[in-house]
């Protein structure tokens, strides 16, 4: 990666219709690496949770709501991070005409990059099965009973965004049987195929994506988790031809639009009672998608939603 660019918000006071607008925007129009929202100051928050006591970043989804709820309507600084500069530049000058903010964008040197997002992470309970952790809190004593570490390279995927957790949850909690084949389109981290492999080792977990470097940083976690001798296999698109005819499981944590282009193809390879997961959706998005994958043949089983997102489980009837 070379250099990237961040255009930051500044004293923005968001409503969920602006955020929903600026997400979509920046994600689909313009390329968005990714976005960080931080509204509330650490005093804030301490009055916010009162006297509740949680050890380190390991907050119950309703905690995290009412936080996210609470930073609603309050002025707040959001960032933006893009990998060029004309994408960076053109977020900027519409931004500025849509809402009222002090609007910067500011570029740094590719070795900024794991240093801005190190950071700001935290571990990240999905439910108490499952807990998502930053590679470098070794010492970090989980709780549950499956954990994932993640590295949070150029490989989208770590967590922290409404989409991947959404995913997570469903992998989780809805899908119950046995799973000996898996597809992750769109892969980013490998985060949702790695989890699969976690949670059913015996798996064939095949990873595809578009983007080389989000193949390494698969492979990377791959490793921090132990999970490199397993059977898998990193795929890019002029390898396309070698994935399978059909799974048990598909992910598909991407665009509305990379949705509904794959549409065919996301349900074919999906075998008869197998699932789907779909996401990378807004609110507003969710029911073109249902209705387009209804008719082509899935059922819908679970939507799950947090903040603006969504995200769907889906079988093959």
């Amino acid at each position: 990666m070379e250099n990237f660019w961040i255009v930051t918000l500044f004293h923005f006071q968001p409503v969920k219709a602006d955020l929903s607008v600026l997400e979509e925007m920046a994600m689909e129009r313009y390329n968005a690496l990714g976005i960080e929202e931080y509204s509330l100051t650490e005093p804030e928050v301490d009055a916010l949770l009162g006297e509740r006591s949680y050890s380190g970043g390991d907050l119950p989804e309703s905690v995290l709501d009412e936080v996210e709820e609470n930073a609603l309507g309050k002025p707040g600084n959001y960032r933006f991070f893009f990998n060029h500069k004309n994408d960076a530049e053109e977020f900027k000058s519409k931004t500025q005409k849509l809402v009222l903010a002090e609007v910067q964008i500011e570029e740094h040197v590719s070795e900024d990059w794991n240093a801005e997002w190190k950071k700001h992470y935290t571990p990240i309970l999905v439910n108490e099965t499952f807990e998502i952790i930053p590679s470098w809190m070794t010492d970090y004593k989980s709780q549950t009973e499956n954990k994932i570490y993640i590295y949070p390279g150029m490989g989208f995927g770590t967590g922290s965004h409404e989409t991947t957790f959404l995913c997570l949850k469903l992998l989780t909690e809805q899908i119950t049987f046995p799973v000996k084949t898996a597809l992750d389109f769109g892969s980013g981290s490998g985060i949702l195929g790695l989890g699969t492999l976690i949670l059913y080792p015996d798996a064939q977990v095949d990873f595809y994506d578009i983007d080389s470097e989000a193949n390494k940083n698969c492979y990377q976690n791959a490793e921090l988790n132990k999970l490199q001798e397993h059977a898998f296999r990193l795929l890019l698109p002029e390898f396309r031809d070698k994935l399978k005819s059909q799974y048990d499981l598909v992910f598909a944590n991407i665009l509305e639009s990379i949705l509904m282009l794959e549409k065919d193809y996301l349900i074919s390879i999906t075998r008869q009672n197998g699932g789907l997961v779909l996401s990378g959706l807004l609110r507003p998005q969710v029911e073109g998608i249902i209705k387009a994958y209804t008719e082509g043949g899935m059922k819908l089983v679970q939507k799950l939603e947090k903040g603006d997102w969504a995200a769907l489980y889906m079988v093959k009837s």
